[in-house]
C-alpha cells in the first residue's frame, strides 16, 4: 500500500517536473519567435528607410485606383486623342494620332536643319535621335516597371523621340504657327487636354535634349505661353485708386531710373513658372497654380498655415450667399496662385480675397489630375486640393456661383452658373482638405459670422438707415422753415428786447 502511494507520488512529482520542464520550453520558443518577429520588424523598417533614401530620382505614378473608381470622373484620367509616354501607348483608339505623330517629327528635324539638303537632314535626324536614345536608358526606370517592360529598349526610345517631337512641335505651331497644325479646332482643345493628364507624360530631360537643338533657350518661355494659354482670363477693370497707384509706381520707377542710373527690377508675373527643376509637364504645371513654397511672402504663408501654431479647422462651411449677407464681400486676389487666399476684416464688414480662376470644359480633367498627382506629394503639398475643396465649401448652388462671378473671382465659358457648381461639387466628392490650410481665413470668417452686434447692426442696417434719412429730413425740412420765417418776417426793435412798452398813463405816486 506504501509502495502503491509512493509510486503514485513519485509518479505526481514526475509529471509535475515534467510539466515545470515543458513550460520553461515553450516561454523559451515564445521568446525566440517574439525575438524573430522583432528582428524581422527592424530589418524590414531598415531596407524601407534604405529604398526610400536611394529613391531619389522623380516617379512618373499612375492615378490612384481610390481616385479612379469615382465613377462620375473617369473619364478625365485618360487621354482622348493622343498618348504620350508608355501608359497609354499602343491602345487602339488612339492609334490614329501615331501617323500625325511622324509627320510632326519630319517637321520638327526639318525647322531645325533649315535646309533641304537630304544628308543634311538625315544627319540632324540621327544626332536628334541618338541623343534621345541615352536619355531614354535612364528615364526608363522613372515609370512603372510593369507599364514599361512591354517594350523593349528601341521601342522604347522611339517613342520617347517622337513624343516629345510632337510636344514641341505641337506647342510651338499653337503659340506661333497656328496654320501648320493642319488639325482642326476640336482635335487642338483635345490634345492640348491630354498633355497635363497625370498618365500622359513625358521626362523633360527628353525635351531638354530637343530644345537645345530646336528651339536653344526658349524651352521655359514656351511652356509659359502654353500655361497662359490655358489659363487665359479676361482683364479685369481696374478701379480709379488701382489706376491711380499704378499711374504712381510707374512714375516712381521711372524716377528712380533716372537718379540712380539703375533699372530697378519689377515684379514678376504671377503666371510665371518658378525656376524650379521639374520632373514633366504637370508638374510645372502644379507649380504655376501654387508657386513655390520658398517664394512665398509673409501675408500668403500666413493665408495658407503656421508651422508653430499647427492649429486645425474644425467650424462650419458657408457659403458665398450668406457670407455676403453678413457684410463679407469678395474681392479677386492679385495674384492668381491657390494659395494666395485672405481675409481682412473693418469696422463692420469683412474682404475675403481669393485668386481668380477661369472655368471652361478642360478645367475639372486639370484639377482632377494635379489632385492626383498631389497624392504622391503628401500632406504638406495638396494646395490644389484644398482650394478645390474650399471653393466648394463656398459654393453650394448657382446662386452662389453668381456672387463670386460677379466679383470677378470667377470666369467661366460654360453654359450657366448651374454647370459651374455641379463641376465643383464632383470635383471635390471624396476629397480631403489639408487641416490646416487657410487655416486663419476660415477661422477670421467664423469670427465675423459668429459676432453678434456686426450681425445685428447689418440685418438693421435697412431700418436704421430709414430712420435715420427719414427723421433727417423732418429735421431739414423745420429748420429751413425756421430760417425762411426769420428772413421773411420782419423782425420789431421793440420785441427785440425786453422793454415796457410806450404808454400816456401818468402814474400818481
Amino acid at each position: 500500500m506504501s509502495a502503491n502511494l509512493q509510486e503514485i507520488v513519485i509518479s505526481r512529482h514526475d509529471i509535475t517536473m515534467s510539466s515545470t520542464v515543458q513550460s520553461e520550453e515553450i516561454a523559451d520558443t515564445s521568446e525566440e519567435i517574439h525575438s524573430g518577429l522583432l528582428d524581422s520588424m527592424m530589418a524590414a523598417t531598415s531596407e524601407e528607410i534604405n529604398v526610400s533614401n536611394r529613391q531619389t530620382v522623380p516617379k512618373f505614378p499612375k492615378v490612384p485606383s481610390t481616385i479612379r473608381q469615382i465613377k462620375q470622373n473617369q473619364e478625365c484620367y485618360d487621354p482622348s486623342l493622343v498618348s504620350i509616354g508608355p501608359y497609354h501607348h499602343g491602345k487602339d483608339e488612339l492609334k490614329e494620332m501615331e501617323k500625325l505623330k511622324l509627320t510632326f517629327a519630319r517637321q520638327f528635324v526639318k525647322d531645325c536643319v533649315n535646309d533641304v539638303n537630304q544628308e543634311r537632314y538625315k544627319e540632324k535626324y540621327q544626332e536628334m535621335y541618338r541623343r534621345v536614345e541615352q536619355v531614354a536608358s535612364r528615364v526608363r526606370k522613372y515609370y512603372i516597371e510593369d507599364e514599361s517592360s512591354q517594350l523593349k529598349n528601341e521601342e522604347f526610345a522611339q517613342m520617347m523621340f517622337f513624343d516629345g517631337c510632337f510636344i514641341l512641335q505641337f506647342l510651338f505651331c499653337l503659340l506661333k504657327q497656328p496654320e501648320k497644325l493642319k488639325m482642326s479646332s476640336h482635335d487642338v482643345i483635345l490634345v492640348a487636354r491630354d498633355l497635363f493628364l497625370l498618365e500622359n507624360q513625358l521626362p523633360f530631360e527628353v525635351l531638354d535634349e530637343l530644345t537645345r537643338l530646336r528651339f536653344g533657350g526658349e524651352k521655359i518661355e514656351l511652356f509659359e505661353a502654353f500655361f497662359k494659354h490655358i489659363r487665359s482670363m479676361p482683364t479685369p477693370r481696374e478701379t480709379c485708386r488701382e489706376k491711380t497707384k499704378k499711374h504712381l509706381l510707374t512714375i516712381s520707377n521711372f524716377c528712380r531710373r533716372i537718379l540712380l542710373s539703375t533699372d530697378p527690377k519689377g515684379p514678376e508675373s504671377e503666371m510665371t513658372p518658378p525656376r524650379k527643376p521639374a520632373a514633366h509637364l504637370l508638374e510645372l504645371f502644379h507649380l504655376t497654380f501654387v508657386g513655390s513654397k520658398d517664394s512665398h511672402d509673409a501675408s500668403t504663408r500666413k493665408s495658407w498655415y503656421r508651422d508653430d501654431s499647427r492649429k486645425t479647422w474644425s467650424g462650419r462651411y458657408i457659403p458665398a450667399k450668406e457670407l455676403r449677407n453678413v457684410g463679407i464681400h469678395f474681392k479677386p486676389s492679385k495674384t492668381s496662385l491657390f494659395t494666395d487666399v485672405e481675409f481682412r476684416t473693418t469696422v463692420l464688414a469683412g474682404r475675403l480675397y481669393i485668386p481668380p480662376l477661369s472655368i471652361d470644359d478642360s478645367t475639372k480633367p486639370l484639377l482632377l489630375n494635379l489632385v492626383a498627382y498631389e497624392a504622391f506629394l503628401g500632406a504638406t503639398h495638396d494646395w490644389v486640393t484644398s482650394y478645390v475643396c474650399f471653393m466648394d465649401s463656398l459654393i453650394d448652388n448657382p446662386e452662389d456661383v453668381n456672387e463670386l462671378r460677379t466679383k470677378g473671382i470667377l470666369f467661366s465659358t460654360l453654359g450657366n452658373d448651374k454647370q459651374v457648381a455641379e463641376l465643383f461639387n464632383q470635383i471635390s466628392d471624396y476629397l480631403v482638405p489639408n487641416p490646416y490650410a487657410y487655416v486663419e481665413v476660415k477661422s477670421a470668417i467664423e469670427s465675423h459670422y459668429r459676432n453678434g452686434f456686426k450681425r445685428w447692426i447689418l440685418h438693421y442696417k435697412g431700418p436704421i438707415y430709414s430712420f435715420v434719412l427719414k427723421y433727417s429730413f423732418i429735421y431739414g425740412l423745420i429748420v429751413s422753415a425756421i430760417k425762411a420765417y426769420v428772413v421773411i418776417v420782419p423782425t420789431s426793435p421793440d420785441l427785440g428786447v425786453c422793454k415796457m412798452p410806450a404808454t400816456n398813463v401818468t402814474l400818481n405816486p
